[in-house]
């Protein structure tokens, strides 16, 4: 399966492209790579808890894929001939509720630039282009970044049933 790319230019001032694409299993190691080096408080946000193995977190994202609902986007920079994942977004589809649920990272120098929104509106668009219009995500109540992100975009907090969270709702148009 071919990658599908989003529009090249996502942060003017990264001195050369940012692009998104669909994952592929070659991008394993990237993507260890990128939640090791988030911080420790970006990962804690982007995983609602401690995690220990990231590769193992990573392969699970990538093996989503394999399935018809399911779907990882990166977002990767090139630098030094190399690209790198700066960000990544998850979906996975839950036909029982009809909805499907998402969550985002953005490595932490990459942060307050338009990529979290970048990979928010291109995660809404292949949703969209699956057939799928119910869309959530949850984030600790603390995770101010990604509360503002998910209401600038459209997502109306609601009650979780993780005490610790928020749920954030969307219909999307198609």
């Amino acid at each position: 399966m071919r990658p599908l790319f989003w529009p090249t230019e996502i942060v003017a001032s990264a001195g050369s492209p940012v692009r998104i694409r669909t994952a592929a299993v070659s991008d394993l190691e990237g993507l260890s790579e990128h939640f090791e080096n988030l911080s420790q408080s970006s990962r804690h946000n982007r995983f609602m808890g401690a995690v220990s193995n990231v590769s193992k977190i990573a392969f699970d994202c990538l093996k989503q894929n394999w399935r018809p609902d399911h779907f990882t986007l990166v977002a990767e920079w090139r630098v030094q001939r190399r690209e790198t994942i700066i960000g990544e977004a998850a979906y996975g589809f839950d036909r029982e509720k009809g909805c499907g649920e998402f969550a985002i990272s953005v490595a932490d120098r990459w942060q307050h630039r338009g990529l979290g929104s970048a990979l928010l509106g291109a995660l809404q668009l292949r949703a969209i282009s699956l057939g799928h219009f119910e869309l959530f995500g949850e984030t600790l109540k603390t995770n101010l970044e990604m509360t503002n992100l998910a209401r600038k975009a459209g997502f109306a907090a609601t009650r979780s049933l993780d005490w610790r969270a928020v749920r954030f709702d969307k219909r999307l148009s198609g």
